[in-house]
């Protein structure tokens, strides 16, 4: 087999993706004999063929399958370059990105960091919020802070404890309503519910099942909005408990019956875990967030709480 030239792999990837050699060629700005030509100078390379024919174009054979799994890793490592570099060269002093869920950030993470902040004003955070993980293996971000599986065997992290979720109501929805004594009582009352990037976290499909219904009477789809459902007395919703107990107006119903722990994981680019200022906010995020696995808990939780402090290399434990 000859020795592969890498810039046939782009158009490789391209009509893989786009289904057909002209499809490609527009995607990549060529013409179509040109992409041809590179598709089968691969081929000659690789001494086999990659690629079916249909009527509808082109396909990936077994052999092209197994090869776009290289590419596309090959891929996510060249954006992670550009991304490195160009979010190195942009500021004039270091960056630290974290990733993390909105309510984590502005509930518990951003105070933290507030505080590493004043002790070392030569590196600036960046905290992105969302449910959907963002790629560190990429360098979208350094340090991630997850709740829920990691998703990611090239990363390096720590599973820290648990995040618990339970059932709340204000003071003034239960006063009209009262409190349910079981969860058959549920049936009877208001529920908010979850739709969209939250519908299926585990605390909100729980809730559906205990509730034995999927209908609700106010859905969102991030939970600050059912923290404010529930705060304006809409309902009762399933929240994390260090959110809800920071709330003096909400009650939680049923501990005993509903507690919902989730696995929480502080996580970093495998890459950059031994890089200053990132080694040290992992090492901070790290020990905080195992000082305060009590308010993960919720006041109400059992000590099945705790933390097993796992250390995973999801590619090495360290």
């Amino acid at each position: 087999m000859q020795k592969m030239n890498w810039d046939d792999l782009r158009f490789f990837l391209a009509v893989a993706r786009e289904g057909s050699l002209s499809a490609a060629a527009r995607a990549l700005r060529v013409s179509q004999p040109t992409v041809a030509r590179r598709i089968e100078q691969l081929e000659q390379q690789a001494g086999q063929v990659l690629f079916g024919r249909d009527c509808q174009g082109v396909c990936l054979n077994e052999a092209g399958q197994a090869v776009l799994r290289f590419v596309e890793g090959m891929e996510r490592e060249a954006e992670g370059i550009d991304n490195f570099l160009h979010n190195a060269a942009r500021l004039p002093r270091p960056t630290v990105r974290i990733a993390t869920t909105f309510n984590l950030a502005n509930f518990w993470l951003t105070d933290k960091l507030a505080g590493l902040s004043h002790r070392d004003s030569s590196v600036r955070y960046a905290v992105q919020v969302g449910i959907e993980k963002a790629d560190v293996q990429r360098y979208c971000a350094d340090i991630a802070v997850r709740m829920g599986d990691p998703e990611d065997e090239t990363l390096f992290g720590r599973r820290v404890g648990k995040v618990h979720c339970g059932l709340y109501a204000s003071d003034a929805y239960l006063a009209d309503r009262g409190l349910p004594q079981s969860p058959a009582a549920l049936a009877g009352h208001r529920i908010i519910g979850a739709e969209g990037a939250v519908e299926n976290l585990p605390q909100c499909t729980a809730l559906r099942q205990l509730s034995g219904s999927d209908g609700c009477d106010f859905c969102a789809d991030n939970t600050n909005i059912q923290l404010a459902a529930a705060r304006a007395g809409l309902g009762i919703a399933t929240l994390p408990c260090f959110v809800a107990e920071s709330e003096k107006t909400l009650q939680r119903i049923l501990p005993e019956d509903f507690d919902i722990p989730v696995d929480l994981w502080v996580l970093v680019n495998h890459d950059l875990k031994e890089s200053g200022p990132v080694r040290r906010t992992y090492d901070f995020i790290l020990n905080e967030a195992l000082r305060d696995s009590a308010l993960f808990k919720g006041a109400a939780a059992g000590p099945e709480g705790t933390s097993d402090g796992k250390v995973v290399s999801l590619s090495a434990a360290q």
